[in-house]
Order: C-alpha cells, then structure tokens, then sequence
C-alpha cells in the first residue's frame, strides 16, 4: 500500500486526506517516470531517496499526480518533505516488488 498524508492548511498537525494506492495498480508509464528520477538499488536509504526527491523535484508532483488519481496542486503542497521521502521509498519497493513478481513469471497479480 502506497500512502501520502494531506494536511490542514490551518493546523499543519492535523492530517486532513489520506490518499492510498495499491501498488498492482501502478501503470507502466508511471513506473518508467518513477525509474528515470529514482535509483531502485538505493531505495533503502532515506538520505539517497532524499537527494533524488529534490534533484527530480518536477518530475515528482506529476507522478504522484499519477498514483493518486485526484490529488490536486493545493494538496501536494500541504505534504511533509519527511512524508514525501516515505510515499516515493514505497513507490520505489512497490516497483520493485513488481519487478520481482513478473521476473518469477507470476503475472496473476500484475
């Protein structure tokens, strides 16, 4: 499950939107995106997944854009930098994971 947390504009303590995805559901327009800005083989490392965020910054509102269907501008702009690293390091596994799965020639859940 792939998650991003919306805050309230007036008390940025307070979540006010939970988006969710299930990671099967990620087209493969978006994992391509997702793989030009990121380097799966450092997904393990907060502070890597951190420099690449902010070097593809541009390239980061569209593909969440993508994965949350809905999400708008106003909302992306009320997500924590700490949250952000957290949602693209499950993007990052979830790609992974379904790499796993198609190279195992499973493709029930792809």
């Amino acid at each position: 499950m792939i998650t991003l947390n919306i805050y309230s504009a007036d008390d940025k303590t307070k979540i006010e939107k939970t988006y969710k995805a299930e990671s099967y559901d990620l087209m493969l327009g978006t994992v391509e995106d997702f793989m030009g800005i990121i380097d799966l083989d450092k997904m393990g490392n907060s502070a890597e997944v951190a420099k690449m965020v902010v070097k593809g910054y541009g390239k980061i509102k569209p593909l969440l854009r993508d994965v949350f269907p809905g999400i708008t501008n106003e909302e992306l702009d009320r997500v924590k930098v700490s949250e952000l690293i957290k949602t693209v390091m499950q993007i990052g596994l979830s790609i992974a994971d379904s790499i796993k799965e198609l190279s195992s020639g499973n493709l029930t859940r792809a």
